[in-house]
């Protein structure tokens, strides 16, 4: 059953965002017009033609026409994309390779002309558009991608200490310039996390709280994928610390590294899953900001987005308990591991120590005692022998 019908519900139904997510997913493996071939003729327009294109245009080299009111004068031709001269000018100089030093000037008129247009932030136009151009550079593949990454990493890893922001509108530049295939740009997300370039805390913000609006950003499949990689990332650093600190041997600084450091990462996972909480009770709840201050809001429509955060926050909650009572089970299992270890130690010690202290010739008389040696101990010898045979 092809459930044609199913194409005509509204975004936020599950069904739709079902239909979304696995198309999406389709295309990541194939290509987009091929998929589309394969399709009932309903399904074909949920992918667009942009989905084609092997590399998305540059934004700032979009351009518009614009007709005058008067025929007899030529047609005028205005940016689209503010910033677009110097957004240019970035593009050249990574594309030559060009030191950091020519690269800044570019980027300090971008943030320049922001300031006199009274941006709040200067840094984050100057981000989108430095970014943008990575992304654009690196569009060929995963590998093109990171190895520009790699060869800006310094600046990239300059702009989060300076503003979070800033920090989080990298993401933004990524999904934006990926936008008509967010599969790759979850994938660059993700090795910009590997690079601390984003950190877990600026993925999760930006996702469950810049794009949260009424929850509508729940439906996309894309995301659950974005906030669900990274709780992964950060639950299994705390899993392989804990595996570490289980060793058998290991000596007691190398012990008391290890419990500093997963006590400082547990907290971490902690304040994680609380940022996930504290987004997913709102949509929940129907007490989102946007979700509050909204009275065009069908009572349907607004019943499938609180649906969209219940389902989320179980699915979190969930994870959240697992990755405790693992923890719990695993940390007990040490203890023990180290109480046995400790035990084995001290009778180990406790017999050498018995050994060293007898004298020889204590030794030696206990062994004619025994039966072997005056004829004295001639029922303790015959024991023995009862024994033996």
């Amino acid at each position: 059953m092809s459930r044609v019908e199913d194409v005509k519900l509204p975004v936020v139904h599950p069904k739709k965002a079902f239909i979304l997510g696995s198309l999406e997913k389709e295309i990541r493996l194939s290509f987009a017009a091929r998929i589309r071939g394969t399709l009932p003729e309903p399904y074909q327009p949920l992918i667009s033609e942009a989905k084609e294109k092997d590399t998305p245009d540059f934004k700032y080299n979009s351009e518009r026409k614009h007709l005058n009111s008067r025929p007899s004068l030529p047609e005028l031709t205005l940016p689209v994309t503010p910033y677009s001269e110097p957004a240019k000018e970035i593009l050249r100089l990574l594309r030559a390779k060009a030191p950091d030093t020519e690269i800044q000037v570019p980027l300090n008129t971008i943030e320049e002309s922001a300031s006199s247009l009274g941006v709040a932030d200067p840094l984050i136009p100057s981000t989108d558009a430095f970014v943008t151009a990575i992304c654009y550079l690196g569009s060929k593949s995963l590998s093109h991608v990171l190895s520009q990454v790699e060869r800006c990493k310094d600046r990239l890893l300059s702009i989060g200490p300076q503003s979070e922001p800033a920090r989080r509108q990298i993401i933004s530049s990524v999904l934006e310039y990926w936008h008509e295939k967010p599969g790759v740009g979850v994938n660059v997300v993700d090795k910009l996390l590997n690079y601390t370039i984003l950190t877990p805390n600026s993925v999760v913000m930006w996702a469950l709280s810049d794009r949260l609006g009424k929850g509508e950003g729940l439906v996309l499949s894309h995301v659950f994928e974005l906030v669900s990689n990274t709780v992964a990332k950060v639950t299994n650093r705390v899993r392989q610390i804990v595996v570490a600190r289980n060793q058998p041997g290991l000596p007691a600084d190398q012990t008391g590294m290890l419990e500093e450091t997963l006590t400082k990462e547990r907290e971490q996972m902690g304040n994680l899953f609380a940022l996930v909480e504290d987004a997913l009770v709102g949509v929940a709840s129907g007490s989102a900001d946007d979700m509050a201050e909204s009275a065009d809001q069908d009572d349907s429509g607004e019943a499938m987005l609180r649906g969209w955060g219940g389902r989320w926050l179980r699915v979190f909650r969930r994870k959240m308990a697992v990755e405790e009572a693992w923890m719990e089970e695993r940390m007990e299992q040490g203890q023990r591991q180290q109480a046995q270890a400790q035990a084995q130690a001290q009778a180990q010690a406790q017999a050498m120590e018995g050994v060293d202290s007898a004298p020889v010739g204590d030794v030696a008389r206990n062994g004619n005692e025994d039966g072997n040696g005056d004829g004295t101990g001639g029922a303790a010898g015959e024991a023995d022998l009862d024994v033996i045979f």
